[in-house]
């Protein structure tokens, strides 16, 4: 009986250590589980037509104060999923964009780029480069395309993308972001089965920060990410919790964000909003650069979920647009009433302070 309890003693730890090891490898397996090849995915995306021309492509018009006199506090989304190829553009600024991102990252690499160290966030940011990957051969096959060695070829800038399952994950940010003018992040939560667990931003590019420091939020919950958005407690922390635990891969919900930008920058750390406890300093019409240096900033924000890693993602693609453009576009008039309609907690956010009756006056002026 001694010698069996000795040799039982013995024997359980090592059962133990092996099944544990096991476990551990299969583990390891799956969630660095080699992709599956571009050129063997059914195509799910529509071709743009093969007279389309990136240097000849404006950018998308998008004017989200039209009609909006009153701000209204709320998510404001829609959905794209009829429509899957509106999702990632390239437009005339595609060149430009990228240099810029280039630049950025390796100047700011600590601002800019983020990729949790866990091997959940390593899947999900390699599903995501196979799912970005596919889609730009689909949708401007004139200019991506299959290797024979499976890897995808740049015709714009004439280089050569990674395969997803040979490449460190940062590494794979990096690729994106000389590849595609969108940012994004990956959102991810500890326990994905707890709806009352926020998400937390796990991944991440931010090549074109609107004057916040992206570093602040990485690793952070939603709400930590979100705490100088004005009323975003009270009207929009509930909304969004639910919304995120209902998105879904088939999903392609947009939404944009917009603001008055007097500088030329699409990378600020600061200068765009203002916080609790600061003052906003008043500019004169003269202090302005309203032929070079005066935009409508706005965000195309368009979110969904990846169907293997789980993980929520969010594309935000930048608009700089002339002001001196909008009132070519005779929507002068339309944007005073929606700076004007600006509640006072989001228009002291957003600087209106700073910029608004310059703005107004160049606005209205003939």
């Amino acid at each position: 009986m001694i010698a069996m309890e000795s040799l039982t003693g013995i024997l359980l730890p090592c059962i133990i250590a092996l099944y544990v090891a096991a476990w551990l490898y299969l583990r390891k397996i799956f969630l660095n589980q080699t992709s599956v090849p571009l050129q063997n995915e059914p195509t799910t995306i529509e071709a743009i037509g093969e007279d389309f021309d990136w240097e000849k492509a404006e950018p998308r018009p998008i004017r989200p104060f039209k009609g909006k006199k009153i701000y209204k506090i709320n998510m404001g989304i829609s959905n794209l999923a009829q429509t899957p190829e509106d999702w990632l553009l390239i437009e005339n600024s595609y060149l430009k964009s990228i240099e810029i991102r280039k630049s950025v990252t390796t100047e700011f690499p600590k601002n800019t780029v983020y990729v949790h160290n866990s091997p959940e966030t390593h899947l999900a940011v390699r599903e995501f480069y196979d799912k970005v990957l596919k889609y730009m051969c689909e949708r401007y096959p004139q200019y991506f395309a299959i290797t024979e060695k499976g890897h995808v070829h740049n015709k714009i800038t004439s280089t050569t993308l990674p395969i997803a399952s040979e490449t460190d994950p940062r590494d794979l940010i990096l690729s994106l972001a000389a590849n595609i003018e969108e940012d994004f992040l990956i959102l991810m939560k500890d326990n994905p089965s707890d709806p009352d667990e926020e998400y937390k931003s796990r991944a991440s590019l931010t090549g074109f920060p609107a004057g916040f420091d992206p570093s602040e939020g990485h690793n952070k919950p939603i709400s930590f990410i979100h705490s100088p958005v004005p009323q975003y407690e009270s009207k929009l922390k509930l909304s969004m919790g639910k919304f995120f635990n209902r998105l879904e891969s088939k999903d392609l919900w947009c939404r944009h964000n917009w603001s008055i930008q007097t500088h030329k920058a699409r990378f600020s750390l600061a200068n765009n909003h203002a916080y609790e406890g600061q003052k906003v300093e008043q500019l004169k019409y003269e202090d302005i650069d309203f032929e070079e240096g005066a935009f409508l900033r706005v965000e195309r924000q368009i979110l969904t979920r990846l169907p293997h890693s789980r993980a929520n993602i969010m594309t935000v693609r930048t608009f700089l647009t002339p002001l001196k453009q909008i009132k070519e576009e005779g929507l002068s008039n339309e944007l005073c009433d929606a700076i004007d309609g600006l509640p006072d907690d989001v228009a002291f956010y957003k600087k209106r302070g700073a910029w608004g009756e310059a703005v107004k006056q160049y606005l209205r002026e003939p």
